[in-house]
């Protein structure tokens, strides 16, 4: 399927989806992190927040938790610039005060900027992905863009609701692999 397609179809399946079964498969794929990760060399991780009206992975339980077991470890917010279609990253404490944006994403108001070269890790967010590590997300490019700002070894971790698909068939020269993709229990390697 094309990345058209493949929107589409996710889009109404995630509709389909309980909000009890959002928020097991959200805690499941924040523990499969934990379990799985060593975070020895990670100083700053990238972390979305979820846009209530799209019912995303609900990364708040990353977030409580790398703020409890790993307080050394800098948690980074995205704040986009809906006109460029790019993300900065911005420092994110608990004291953050958060608005949503015209698109309804909640985004950090007077946060400092964090370099996009000290970022260790970035959680990405998507409707579906395949067994190559790319991805589809809403269809604005501002992750693949962001991305591309960050270090070439960046580590990228995708989440997501559902299981990989085989073939994104039109991926592009500008779409970049994760790493590394978790659904609930399940940690997909590429």
């Amino acid at each position: 399927m094309k990345k058209k397609e493949i929107r589409s179809y996710f889009l109404n399946e995630r509709k389909n989806i309980s909000s009890q079964k959002l928020d097991e498969l959200s805690r499941e794929s924040s523990d499969c992190f934990f379990n799985n990760f060593d975070l020895k060399s990670i100083k700053c991780a990238h972390i979305f927040l979820p846009i209530p009206l799209k019912a995303e992975i609900n990364t708040k339980y990353l977030i409580d938790r790398f703020w409890n077991d790993y307080p050394s470890i800098d948690i980074s917010i995205p704040k986009s610039d809906l006109n460029n279609l790019t993300i900065d990253s911005y420092y994110f404490t608990p004291t953050t005060v958060l608005e949503e944006n015209p698109w309804k994403i909640p985004e950090p108001m007077h946060a400092r900027p964090t370099p996009h070269e000290l970022i260790d890790l970035v959680f990405l967010p998507m409707l579906a992905f395949d067994k190559k590590g790319f991805r589809v997300g809403y269809g604005k490019g501002f992750y693949d863009r962001f991305l591309g700002t960050c270090r070439a070894n960046v580590l990228k971790v995708g989440l997501a609701y559902f299981p990989s698909i085989d073939i994104i068939e039109d991926v592009d020269q500008y779409d970049i692999p994760m790493n590394y993709c978790i659904v609930g229990k399940e940690l997909y390697r590429f």
